[in-house]
């Protein structure tokens, strides 16, 4: 593993010089904010209503594809055309993250890091305002309405891949060591609350709107004012690495982020494991909108409380993460929790399969919110109750690899390196998108378009046996290696 005073080894001139003023800039960027604080309050606010828009939006957007993916299947039997566009939609989210994380790390080094959440924060306002445009133009046809409202979906992942790095990087300069765990685990929770509230409120949208989803994008224009006016609550951050120069390579792996993955594999390991949970959350969302859509028959609300399902599980297992996780070894709790994740996938393998029957709902297209939410049959409730244990085991697994992360690598690179973690993310997320929409031309050219049922089953089960490996094998980095670099 890389030693502490490896920063500085081989740099360029320009990076030499940071690491020469890193010692002054250390004392500064030690934290010391409590939960109790304002900063606290701040950010958990700030980063819950960022990701309850980015997943209110996404998320209609997502189930504009399956509604108009329906459609086109029935003017089209084979219906292999009409699978692309969830696909297509998390395709073009992932890819700004693919070409703008190494820039996002960059920029939360080379200045504030507080001072990058608030212009990020402004920065939603436009993109959800875009996005009140895309939907009040009139007379514009479901595919074209559709692809503007993709290309706003892309600049939201712009704004997200910038924001990611100084959002994660900040809290080793706001918060003490001692309470990076805890800090971890409540704005994973948060995060994941705003993904469970995003995608229902998508849901209820699409259900009670109808044709009047700009309604609903005035809102979140609202809530984005709201963010912006949070985020000044935050303390004010030193830039980690204010000589620092933007080069090429700031646009995909650094060259001290490349040397770090190299010397201590301990990281890189842990940033490709953190990768694989985005890569299968990138596989699950759109696969259990059609898995409740096409396979159960459900109305968008009741589909949208299927992906809630494992927000509300994940909010839950980044708490037990934040509470428990520190009692056991980092190695034995991550290999535990992705052995939950193997079950988890399998049980809704078995279930989409319809082995165990399908869920038979009168009113399955009702679009009132209390109906959706209870009257529920046994197959059904079984769906949600697996969803919500496949989130307990994802948030479990991701939060001790997060907190290594962020306090593995030495301070004038934490940002560049959460950048590059973020970009090895969304290439997993930009790969899933073409796994899913390769996988479901494949299996409807073997199995046929209209055998959803074992489609939906084959997807689940494969992601299944992609986590067995780490169940085996995978060891996190010790807590050593963290001090080493400190």
């Amino acid at each position: 593993m890389q030693a502490a005073d490896g920063v500085g080894r081989g740099e360029s001139g320009n990076t030499a010089a940071v690491a020469a003023v890193t010692p002054n800039n250390d004392a500064a960027l030690v934290g010391t904010c409590e939960l109790g604080s304002a900063t606290f309050s701040g950010f958990l606010a700030t980063q819950f209503l960022g990701a309850f828009n980015d997943n209110y939006f996404k998320q209609m957007v997502l189930l504009t594809c399956v509604a108009l993916a329906a459609a086109k299947k029935a003017e089209s039997p084979d219906g292999t055309a009409a699978s692309y566009f969830q696909p297509l939609a998390m395709f073009a989210f992932a890819l700004p993250f693919v070409l703008l994380s190494g820039v996002g790390g960059y920029l939360s080094d080379r200045y504030s890091k507080s001072a990058v959440i608030v212009l990020c924060k402004v920065a939603e306002i436009v993109i959800m305002a875009l996005a009140l445009v895309a939907l009040a133009i009139p007379s514009v046809s479901p595919e074209s309405q559709l692809l503007l409202l993709i290309v706003v979906l892309a600049l939201m992942g712009g704004q997200s891949a910038i924001f990611g790095p100084s959002k994660y990087g900040a809290l080793p300069e706001l918060f003490p060591v001692r309470l990076l765990l805890p800090v971890n685990g409540a704005v994973q929770m948060t995060t994941f609350l705003a993904i469970i509230f995003g995608m229902v409120c998508a849901g209820v949208a699409r259900d009670q709107l109808q044709g009047n989803l700009w309604i609903g994008s005035l809102i979140a224009v609202g809530i984005a004012v709201v963010g912006t006016l949070t985020s000044l609550l935050i303390q004010r951050t030193p830039a980690a690495a204010p000589l620092m120069h933007l080069k090429t390579e700031n646009l995909h792996f650094p060259s001290d982020v490349r040397r770090l993955f190299r010397d201590q594999p301990a990281i890189f390991q842990a940033a490709l494991v953190a990768s694989l949970f985005w890569f299968l959350g990138g596989v699950t969302q759109p696969a259990v909108n059609d898995l409740g859509t096409e396979v159960l028959q459900l109305n968008e609300t009741r589909t949208s409380l299927l992906v809630a399902g494992i927000g509300v599980g994940i909010a839950a297992g980044c708490i037990l993460a934040g509470v428990v996780a520190r009692k056991f070894r980092g190695s034995n709790w991550v290999r535990g929790a992705a052995w939950c994740l193997v079950v988890c996938l399998i049980v809704i393998a078995v279930l989409s399969s319809g082995a165990c029957g399908l869920p038979v709902v009168r009113d399955a297209r009702d679009v009132s919110v209390t109906s959706s939410i209870l009257n529920a049959g046994p197959i059904e409730w079984g769906f949600r109750l697996a969803m919500v244990a496949l989130g307990v085991a994802s948030g479990a697994f991701v939060v001790p690899i997060q907190t290594f992360l962020q306090m593995a690598p030495p301070t004038g690179q934490k940002g560049r390196l959460l950048g590059s973690v973020n970009l090895l993310s969304w290439i997993a997320i930009v790969c899933s998108a073409i796994y899913l929409g390769v996988g479901y031309y494949v299996l409807a050219l073997l199995m046929g378009a209209q055998n959803s049922r074992f489609n939906q089953s084959v997807i689940f089960a494969s992601l299944a046996l992609m986590i067995v490996p780490i169940a085996l094998w995978y060891r996190l980095g010790e807590r050593s290696a963290v001090a080493a670099n400190h």
